[in-house]
Protein backbone atom coordinates (compact mmCIF):
# COMPACT_ATOMS: atom_id res chain seq x y z
CA UNK A 1 0.00 0.00 0.00
CA UNK A 2 1.22 3.28 -0.98
CA UNK A 3 2.10 5.98 2.09
CA UNK A 4 1.89 9.98 2.42
CA UNK A 5 5.33 11.12 2.28
CA UNK A 6 4.79 14.01 4.42
CA UNK A 7 3.47 11.24 7.09
CA UNK A 8 6.39 8.95 6.92
CA UNK A 9 8.78 10.99 5.69
CA UNK A 10 9.27 8.61 2.65
CA UNK A 11 7.30 8.81 -0.57
CA UNK A 12 5.85 4.35 -1.36
CA UNK A 13 2.78 4.97 -3.55
CA UNK A 14 2.21 1.78 -6.10
CA UNK A 15 1.03 1.70 -9.45
CA UNK A 16 -0.95 -1.34 -9.98
CA UNK A 17 1.93 -2.74 -11.83
CA UNK A 18 3.87 -2.72 -8.79
CA UNK A 19 6.10 0.06 -9.20
CA UNK A 20 6.87 3.43 -7.74
CA UNK A 21 5.11 6.39 -9.27
CA UNK A 22 7.68 8.66 -9.73
CA UNK A 23 4.93 11.54 -10.70
CA UNK A 24 3.63 11.69 -7.00
CA UNK A 25 7.28 11.76 -6.05
CA UNK A 26 8.18 14.71 -8.39
CA UNK A 27 5.15 16.57 -6.95
CA UNK A 28 6.28 16.03 -3.72
CA UNK A 29 9.73 16.93 -4.63
CA UNK A 30 8.60 20.66 -6.11
CA UNK A 31 5.99 21.13 -3.35
CA UNK A 32 9.03 20.91 -0.63
CA UNK A 33 11.10 22.59 -3.06
CA UNK A 34 8.38 25.98 -3.43
CA UNK A 35 8.05 25.71 0.79
CA UNK A 36 11.46 26.17 1.21
CA UNK A 37 12.02 28.99 -1.71
CA UNK A 38 9.44 31.07 -0.67
CA UNK A 39 11.01 30.82 2.74
CA UNK A 40 14.07 32.00 0.87
CA UNK A 41 12.38 35.41 -0.86
CA UNK A 42 12.29 33.19 -3.68
CA UNK A 43 15.76 32.05 -3.47
CA UNK A 44 17.60 33.68 -6.43
CA UNK A 45 15.23 31.36 -8.73
CA UNK A 46 12.29 32.34 -10.64
CA UNK A 47 10.93 28.57 -11.68
CA UNK A 48 7.76 30.43 -13.18
CA UNK A 49 7.43 31.85 -9.51
CA UNK A 50 5.46 35.40 -11.64
CA UNK A 51 2.94 33.06 -13.25
CA UNK A 52 2.59 30.32 -10.56
CA UNK A 53 2.69 31.74 -7.07
CA UNK A 54 4.44 29.64 -4.47
CA UNK A 55 2.26 31.01 -1.73
CA UNK A 56 -0.99 29.26 -2.38
CA UNK A 57 0.17 26.70 -3.85
CA UNK A 58 2.58 24.60 -2.49
CA UNK A 59 0.51 23.33 0.13
CA UNK A 60 -2.16 22.46 -2.04
CA UNK A 61 0.19 20.20 -4.48
CA UNK A 62 1.00 18.25 -0.94
CA UNK A 63 -2.89 18.26 -0.29
CA UNK A 64 -3.87 17.00 -3.74
CA UNK A 65 -1.05 14.39 -3.69
CA UNK A 66 -2.35 13.38 -0.15
CA UNK A 67 -6.01 12.80 -1.90
CA UNK A 68 -4.33 10.94 -5.16
CA UNK A 69 -2.74 8.63 -2.74
CA UNK A 70 -6.22 8.31 -0.50
CA UNK A 71 -7.20 4.82 -0.46
CA UNK A 72 -11.16 3.55 0.14
CA UNK A 73 -9.85 0.39 1.68
CA UNK A 74 -10.07 2.98 4.13
CA UNK A 75 -13.15 3.14 4.78
CA UNK A 76 -13.72 -0.16 6.02
CA UNK A 77 -11.80 0.75 9.22
CA UNK A 78 -11.36 4.53 9.80
CA UNK A 79 -10.86 3.74 13.18
CA UNK A 80 -7.73 2.11 12.11
CA UNK A 81 -7.20 4.61 9.43
CA UNK A 82 -7.45 7.68 12.21
CA UNK A 83 -5.23 5.73 14.41
CA UNK A 84 -2.33 5.73 11.63
CA UNK A 85 -2.79 9.04 10.94
CA UNK A 86 -2.55 10.21 14.40
CA UNK A 87 0.65 7.84 14.71
CA UNK A 88 2.29 9.13 11.56
CA UNK A 89 1.35 12.81 11.46
CA UNK A 90 0.74 14.13 15.48
CA UNK A 91 3.04 12.07 17.17
CA UNK A 92 5.95 13.45 14.95
CA UNK A 93 4.24 16.85 15.39
CA UNK A 94 4.29 16.84 19.00
CA UNK A 95 8.14 14.88 18.96
CA UNK A 96 8.98 17.70 16.78
CA UNK A 97 7.49 20.81 18.65
CA UNK A 98 9.47 19.78 22.20
CA UNK A 99 12.36 19.49 20.45
CA UNK A 100 12.32 23.04 19.01
CA UNK A 101 10.96 24.31 21.94
CA UNK A 102 13.88 23.22 23.82
CA UNK A 103 16.27 24.95 21.12
CA UNK A 104 14.22 27.94 21.02
CA UNK A 105 14.96 28.47 24.95
CA UNK A 106 19.22 27.29 24.23
CA UNK A 107 19.41 29.95 21.63
CA UNK A 108 17.40 32.55 23.87
CA UNK A 109 20.93 31.85 26.14
CA UNK A 110 22.76 33.38 23.39
CA UNK A 111 20.46 36.53 22.60
CA UNK A 112 17.86 35.32 20.13
CA UNK A 113 14.53 36.80 20.27
CA UNK A 114 12.88 34.95 18.13
CA UNK A 115 9.85 31.95 19.54
CA UNK A 116 7.83 31.38 22.16
CA UNK A 117 8.50 30.23 25.95
CA UNK A 118 8.73 26.61 26.87
CA UNK A 119 4.69 26.31 27.64
CA UNK A 120 2.53 23.92 28.26
CA UNK A 121 0.25 25.98 26.02
CA UNK A 122 2.93 26.30 23.19
CA UNK A 123 3.45 22.67 23.72
CA UNK A 124 0.17 21.06 23.69
CA UNK A 125 -2.32 23.74 22.31
CA UNK A 126 -0.71 26.19 20.04
CA UNK A 127 0.86 23.47 17.49
CA UNK A 128 -3.02 23.24 16.72
CA UNK A 129 -4.34 26.34 16.51
CA UNK A 130 -1.14 28.44 15.33
CA UNK A 131 1.80 26.27 14.41
CA UNK A 132 3.97 29.33 14.96
CA UNK A 133 4.66 29.28 18.58
CA UNK A 134 8.53 28.34 18.17
CA UNK A 135 9.04 29.87 14.95
CA UNK A 136 11.56 27.86 13.84
CA UNK A 137 8.79 24.57 13.03
CA UNK A 138 6.59 27.04 11.61
CA UNK A 139 6.18 24.46 8.73
CA UNK A 140 4.53 22.34 11.04
CA UNK A 141 1.31 24.50 10.91
CA UNK A 142 0.80 22.37 7.37
CA UNK A 143 -0.33 19.00 9.62
CA UNK A 144 -2.77 19.49 11.71
CA UNK A 145 -5.38 20.92 8.76
CA UNK A 146 -3.48 17.59 6.96
CA UNK A 147 -5.13 15.30 9.49
CA UNK A 148 -8.39 17.07 9.77
CA UNK A 149 -9.10 16.91 5.99
CA UNK A 150 -7.84 12.80 5.97
CA UNK A 151 -10.21 12.45 9.02
CA UNK A 152 -13.08 13.93 7.60
CA UNK A 153 -13.03 12.75 4.86
CA UNK A 154 -12.87 9.18 5.30
CA UNK A 155 -15.63 9.33 7.81
CA UNK A 156 -17.89 11.33 5.16
CA UNK A 157 -17.24 9.06 2.54
CA UNK A 158 -18.17 6.22 5.02
CA UNK A 159 -20.89 7.87 6.04
CA UNK A 160 -22.53 8.72 2.66
CA UNK A 161 -21.31 5.10 1.17
CA UNK A 162 -23.38 3.94 4.43
CA UNK A 163 -26.82 5.88 3.27
CA UNK A 164 -26.43 5.50 -0.77
CA UNK A 165 -23.77 2.47 -1.20
CA UNK A 166 -22.66 4.08 -3.97
CA UNK A 167 -22.00 7.72 -3.95
CA UNK A 168 -20.68 9.52 -7.41
CA UNK A 169 -17.03 10.73 -7.15
CA UNK A 170 -18.39 13.94 -8.47
CA UNK A 171 -20.20 14.40 -5.88
CA UNK A 172 -17.69 14.15 -3.13
CA UNK A 173 -15.27 16.57 -4.84
CA UNK A 174 -18.18 18.95 -5.60
CA UNK A 175 -19.02 19.06 -1.58
CA UNK A 176 -15.10 19.68 -1.36
CA UNK A 177 -15.27 22.68 -3.69
CA UNK A 178 -18.16 23.98 -1.91
CA UNK A 179 -16.88 23.56 1.69
CA UNK A 180 -13.95 25.16 0.88
CA UNK A 181 -15.27 28.23 -0.82
CA UNK A 182 -16.94 28.19 2.63
CA UNK A 183 -13.78 28.48 4.44
CA UNK A 184 -12.83 31.05 2.30
CA UNK A 185 -15.48 33.60 2.82
CA UNK A 186 -15.33 32.80 6.72
CA UNK A 187 -12.09 34.25 6.35
CA UNK A 188 -12.79 36.88 4.01
CA UNK A 189 -15.05 37.92 6.87
CA UNK A 190 -12.07 37.73 9.40
CA UNK A 191 -12.69 34.16 11.28
CA UNK A 192 -9.17 32.96 10.15
CA UNK A 193 -7.66 33.91 13.64
CA UNK A 194 -7.81 31.69 16.80
CA UNK A 195 -9.23 28.39 17.10
CA UNK A 196 -11.43 29.14 14.36
CA UNK A 197 -8.13 29.69 11.99
CA UNK A 198 -7.97 25.55 12.61
CA UNK A 199 -11.05 25.14 11.01
CA UNK A 200 -11.03 27.95 8.00
CA UNK A 201 -7.43 26.06 7.30
CA UNK A 202 -8.99 22.81 6.79
CA UNK A 203 -11.95 23.90 4.97
CA UNK A 204 -9.54 26.03 2.72
CA UNK A 205 -7.15 23.38 1.78
CA UNK A 206 -10.09 20.29 1.55
CA UNK A 207 -11.17 20.94 -2.07
CA UNK A 208 -7.78 20.00 -2.83
CA UNK A 209 -7.56 16.78 -1.32
CA UNK A 210 -10.55 16.18 -3.10
CA UNK A 211 -9.54 16.86 -6.53
CA UNK A 212 -6.50 14.28 -6.19
CA UNK A 213 -9.73 11.75 -5.22
CA UNK A 214 -11.50 12.96 -8.21
CA UNK A 215 -8.76 12.90 -10.34
CA UNK A 216 -7.40 9.46 -9.63
CA UNK A 217 -10.88 8.01 -9.61
CA UNK A 218 -12.29 10.26 -13.02
CA UNK A 219 -10.15 12.29 -14.82
CA UNK A 220 -6.91 10.33 -15.09
CA UNK A 221 -7.85 7.99 -17.48
CA UNK A 222 -9.10 11.28 -19.71
CA UNK A 223 -6.40 13.50 -19.02
CA UNK A 224 -4.21 11.19 -20.22
CA UNK A 225 -5.77 11.04 -23.33
CA UNK A 226 -5.23 15.08 -24.08
CA UNK A 227 -2.19 16.16 -25.67
CA UNK A 228 0.77 18.18 -23.32
CA UNK A 229 0.08 21.25 -25.99
CA UNK A 230 -3.56 21.83 -25.24
CA UNK A 231 -3.43 21.30 -21.47
CA UNK A 232 -0.44 24.11 -21.02
CA UNK A 233 -2.29 26.25 -23.98
CA UNK A 234 -5.52 25.95 -21.72
CA UNK A 235 -3.30 26.78 -18.56
CA UNK A 236 -1.74 29.81 -20.26
CA UNK A 237 -5.28 31.34 -21.24
CA UNK A 238 -6.67 31.12 -17.71
CA UNK A 239 -4.15 32.51 -16.26
CA UNK A 240 -3.97 35.54 -18.68
CA UNK A 241 -8.01 35.96 -18.15
CA UNK A 242 -7.06 36.13 -14.53
CA UNK A 243 -4.30 38.65 -15.42
CA UNK A 244 -6.39 40.60 -17.42
CA UNK A 245 -9.01 40.39 -15.04
CA UNK A 246 -7.39 41.51 -11.71
CA UNK A 247 -4.76 43.70 -13.20
CA UNK A 248 -2.04 41.18 -11.81
CA UNK A 249 -1.48 37.66 -10.70
CA UNK A 250 -2.86 36.80 -7.43
CA UNK A 251 -1.48 34.91 -4.56
CA UNK A 252 -2.30 34.09 -1.05
CA UNK A 253 -0.93 33.50 2.22
CA UNK A 254 -2.58 29.86 2.97
CA UNK A 255 -0.87 29.50 6.43
CA UNK A 256 -2.77 32.32 7.76
CA UNK A 257 -5.79 31.73 5.10
CA UNK A 258 -5.43 35.92 4.27
CA UNK A 259 -4.96 38.00 1.30
CA UNK A 260 -8.53 36.60 -0.11
CA UNK A 261 -9.22 40.16 -1.59
CA UNK A 262 -10.39 38.62 -4.72
CA UNK A 263 -13.27 36.72 -3.10
CA UNK A 264 -13.94 33.01 -2.08
CA UNK A 265 -13.78 31.23 -5.48
CA UNK A 266 -10.51 32.79 -7.07
CA UNK A 267 -8.06 31.31 -4.75
CA UNK A 268 -9.37 27.66 -6.12
CA UNK A 269 -9.43 28.73 -9.52
CA UNK A 270 -5.60 30.36 -9.79
CA UNK A 271 -4.37 27.36 -7.39
CA UNK A 272 -6.13 24.35 -9.81
CA UNK A 273 -4.83 25.98 -12.62
CA UNK A 274 -1.43 25.70 -10.99
CA UNK A 275 -2.05 22.28 -10.03
CA UNK A 276 -2.84 21.11 -13.41
CA UNK A 277 0.23 22.58 -14.77
CA UNK A 278 2.62 20.72 -12.48
CA UNK A 279 0.88 17.42 -12.55
CA UNK A 280 1.33 17.51 -16.55
CA UNK A 281 4.83 18.74 -16.02
CA UNK A 282 5.25 15.81 -13.53
CA UNK A 283 4.35 13.64 -16.18
CA UNK A 284 6.69 14.46 -19.03
CA UNK A 285 9.14 14.39 -16.50
CA UNK A 286 8.32 10.68 -14.64
CA UNK A 287 10.90 9.27 -16.20
CA UNK A 288 14.05 11.31 -15.26
CA UNK A 289 12.59 11.96 -12.33
CA UNK A 290 13.06 8.05 -11.45
CA UNK A 291 16.22 8.05 -12.27
CA UNK A 292 17.22 11.46 -10.23
CA UNK A 293 18.67 10.83 -6.51
CA UNK A 294 18.27 14.17 -5.14
CA UNK A 295 14.17 14.23 -6.49
CA UNK A 296 14.08 11.07 -4.33
CA UNK A 297 15.96 12.62 -1.64
CA UNK A 298 13.37 15.42 -1.55
CA UNK A 299 10.98 13.75 -1.76
CA UNK A 300 11.59 11.33 0.67
CA UNK A 301 11.98 14.15 3.01
CA UNK A 302 9.07 16.13 3.06
CA UNK A 303 7.81 15.85 6.48
CA UNK A 304 11.35 16.88 7.51
CA UNK A 305 11.92 19.55 5.08
CA UNK A 306 8.34 20.99 6.40
CA UNK A 307 9.49 20.88 10.00
CA UNK A 308 13.36 21.36 9.52
CA UNK A 309 14.12 23.73 6.81
CA UNK A 310 14.09 27.13 8.98
CA UNK A 311 16.59 25.24 10.86
CA UNK A 312 18.62 24.52 8.00
CA UNK A 313 18.56 28.28 6.79
CA UNK A 314 19.61 29.13 10.21
CA UNK A 315 22.75 27.27 10.60
CA UNK A 316 23.32 29.18 6.59
CA UNK A 317 23.28 32.22 8.60
CA UNK A 318 25.25 31.29 11.57
CA UNK A 319 28.02 30.06 9.27
CA UNK A 320 27.94 34.23 7.77
CA UNK A 321 28.25 35.42 11.48
CA UNK A 322 30.70 33.38 11.63
CA UNK A 323 32.72 34.33 9.09
CA UNK A 324 31.73 38.09 10.03
CA UNK A 325 33.21 37.55 13.61
CA UNK A 326 36.47 36.21 12.92
CA UNK A 327 37.09 37.38 9.54
CA UNK A 328 37.35 40.64 7.79
CA UNK A 329 34.53 39.54 5.25
CA UNK A 330 30.97 40.71 5.60
CA UNK A 331 31.49 43.40 8.08
CA UNK A 332 27.89 45.12 7.69
CA UNK A 333 26.42 41.91 8.67
CA UNK A 334 23.30 42.78 11.03
CA UNK A 335 23.91 40.74 14.35
CA UNK A 336 20.46 42.43 15.59
CA UNK A 337 18.28 41.66 12.49
CA UNK A 338 19.92 37.81 12.71
CA UNK A 339 18.74 37.41 16.83
CA UNK A 340 15.58 38.78 16.20
CA UNK A 341 14.39 38.31 12.62
CA UNK A 342 13.82 34.75 11.47
CA UNK A 343 12.95 36.79 7.77
CA UNK A 344 16.00 38.57 7.60
CA UNK A 345 18.71 37.17 5.38
CA UNK A 346 22.15 38.21 4.94
CA UNK A 347 22.80 38.51 1.18
CA UNK A 348 27.03 39.01 0.94
CA UNK A 349 27.39 41.74 -1.29
CA UNK A 350 23.79 42.46 -2.01
CA UNK A 351 23.98 40.09 -4.78
CA UNK A 352 20.52 38.50 -4.37
CA UNK A 353 21.61 34.94 -6.42
CA UNK A 354 23.59 34.27 -3.23
CA UNK A 355 20.26 33.93 -1.79
CA UNK A 356 20.67 29.94 -3.60
CA UNK A 357 23.03 29.27 -0.65
CA UNK A 358 19.93 29.14 1.98
CA UNK A 359 17.73 27.24 -0.54
CA UNK A 360 20.36 24.48 -0.43
CA UNK A 361 20.52 24.74 3.50
CA UNK A 362 17.01 24.39 3.68
CA UNK A 363 16.85 21.37 2.15
CA UNK A 364 20.39 19.81 2.66
CA UNK A 365 19.93 19.85 6.64
CA UNK A 366 16.43 18.22 6.67
CA UNK A 367 17.34 15.52 4.30
CA UNK A 368 20.31 14.86 6.51
CA UNK A 369 18.21 14.76 9.27
CA UNK A 370 15.30 12.12 7.76
CA UNK A 371 18.23 9.79 6.79
CA UNK A 372 19.48 9.97 10.46
CA UNK A 373 15.89 9.41 11.38
CA UNK A 374 15.51 5.99 9.29
CA UNK A 375 18.89 5.02 10.09
CA UNK A 376 18.04 4.94 13.81
CA UNK A 377 14.55 3.43 13.47
CA UNK A 378 15.86 0.70 10.88
CA UNK A 379 18.67 -0.50 13.80
CA UNK A 380 15.87 -0.07 16.48
CA UNK A 381 13.49 -2.13 14.61
CA UNK A 382 16.49 -4.84 14.29
CA UNK A 383 16.69 -5.11 17.64
CA UNK A 384 13.56 -5.15 18.68
CA UNK A 385 12.98 -7.77 16.21
CA UNK A 386 16.00 -10.13 17.66
CA UNK A 387 14.36 -9.26 21.10
CA UNK A 388 10.93 -10.74 19.89
CA UNK A 389 12.99 -13.83 18.39
CA UNK A 390 14.82 -14.52 21.71
CA UNK A 391 11.40 -14.26 23.85
CA UNK A 392 9.92 -16.63 21.73
CA UNK A 393 13.04 -19.12 21.56
CA UNK A 394 12.66 -19.13 25.49
CA UNK A 395 9.46 -19.52 25.87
Amino acid sequence: MGKNALETGRTADMRPEGNVDYRIKLLYAIAACMVVLAHCRGGGIVLLFDWFPYGGLHVALFMFCSGYLYKDSAEKNAGRYILKKLKRLILPLYIYNLVYGLIVQLLHLFGFQMGGGFTLYNLLIAPLNDGHQFILNLGGWFVIPLFMVQVCTVLFRKFLHFCFKRTPEWFCALICIVLGILGNQLAILGHNQGWELMLVRMLHLLPYFGIGVFYKHILEPVARKIPNWIVFATVLAVKLIIVLNLGRMPDYTASWCSDFIDGPVMPLITVTVGIIFYMRVAVILEPIASKSRMVNLIADSTYSIMMNHLLGILMVKSLFACISKFTPLFADFDWLSFKTDIWWYYVPFGISYMLILYVIGGLAFPVLVQKLITYVSKHISKVTGRLRQNRKLLQ
